[in-house]
């Protein structure tokens, strides 16, 4: 939470030091509206005019940390009752992807965007004794008692689609989005043992999924504001490694304010519920932790984002535009036993010509 905090305090500062060497336009029409724009943690939120083409950068962090089972925070007197050997102290997820953009026509833009993963976890034992012999004789691998971290790293999976309008007002615009996923990333990520890692902590969903979703936008004036229902619909039953992820579903609404010609702040809320996993790995695997068991997996979640949106408007930089959003957790019902949600941090960085 502490290195999220930094990071928009460090933005904020740059912030100032921008706004004291730009000329700006007039307050009522800037050149580049910072609030056209939804807050950094919102995808296929707009489309761009004819023969335009946009380059950008999406960065997402997320930080997990303490159990919960159900809405309840639990610890290891709690795990080790149920059975568990091992539990999770910590995760951290970190997402870069390129957010690359054409306009076909001003009611199509096609996007294409690949992605690198990068996840950490930290875990130590709970007080349920072990045997010692590192394998439940089924093809079921246990964790060591002692403490240990590990972490996956690489390409993630691949999603390209189009963004189609629907409607276009005097203060409003809808518009859908088709998107397929393409699993590009690996699921078949493996400890030191030999031994499938947690199910969530492989780079990829491993499956063909459709990303549909339908956006609203709003303005007027200095105020913007807008919703959008998503999903993530699995294609096939299993992936290479033997699972699927749950379908998951989506919907976030927000509102932002133009404070400065450059200028934007922005509140939005997401609720979101996904599935647990389907199937079940096909090697070697422990089950000594929750995130090693399928029904550990999914819930119902209500987040919150403060965010800032920054449209440079004259010089090199003109049409660059910055956005920052930091996220907390409001309410958490996981399904089993889980690391629970603390904060994350959005930024997108992008430019269209």
């Amino acid at each position: 939470m502490h290195t999220f905090r930094k990071t928009l305090l460090a933005s904020a500062g740059l912030v100032s030091q921008l706004s004291a060497s730009l000329a700006l336009a007039h307050a009522d029409s800037p050149a580049y509206l910072p609030e056209s724009h939804a807050p950094a943690g919102v995808m296929a939120d707009h489309l761009h005019a004819t023969g335009e083409w946009m380059f950008g950068y999406r960065y997402m962090r997320e930080d997990q940390k303490g159990m919960r089972h159900g809405s309840d925070r639990v610890g290891a007197a709690e795990l080790s009752a149920a059975g568990y050997t091992m539990m999770p102290t910590g995760m951290t997820m970190d997402m870069h992807m390129l957010d690359i953009m054409y306009a076909v026509s001003d009611d199509l833009t096609l996007m294409l965007m690949p992605q690198y993963m990068s996840m950490d976890m930290s875990m130590k034992a709970t007080a349920t004794a072990m045997d010692g012999t590192g394998d439940t004789g089924d093809g079921h691998g246990q964790h060591g008692m002692a403490g240990h971290d590990h972490g996956t790293s690489g390409l993630g999976d691949t999603i390209f689609g189009g963004l189609f309008r629907i409607a276009d007002g005097q203060d409003y615009r809808l518009h859908s989005t088709l998107a397929v996923s393409v699993p590009t990333g690996s699921v078949k990520e493996k400890n030191a043992d030999g031994s499938y890692v947690h199910y969530g902590m492989q780079l990829g969903s491993g499956t063909w999924d459709l990303l549909p979703s339908v956006t609203y936008n709003g303005g007027r004036d200095r105020l913007s504001w807008g919703a959008q229902l998503s999903a993530r619909l699995p294609m096939e039953s299993e992936n290479e490694a033997g699972f699927a992820f749950g379908e998951k579903y989506g919907a976030t609404t927000w509102g932002a304010y133009r404070v400065a010609d450059w200028l934007s702040l922005s509140l939005r809320l997401r609720y979101s519920k996904e599935g647990d996993i389907d199937g079940h790995y096909n090697g070697a695997h422990n089950h000594g932790s929750p995130p090693d068991l399928q029904a550990n997996y999914g819930g119902e979640f209500l987040d919150y984002g403060l965010g800032l949106n920054l449209a440079m408007q004259q010089g090199v930089a003109a049409g660059v535009r910055l956005g920052l959003e930091w996220t907390g957790k409001i309410n958490a019902n996981v399904n089993g036993y889980q690391l629970d949600r603390d904060d994350g941090l959005n930024l997108s960085l992008s430019y269209a010509f």
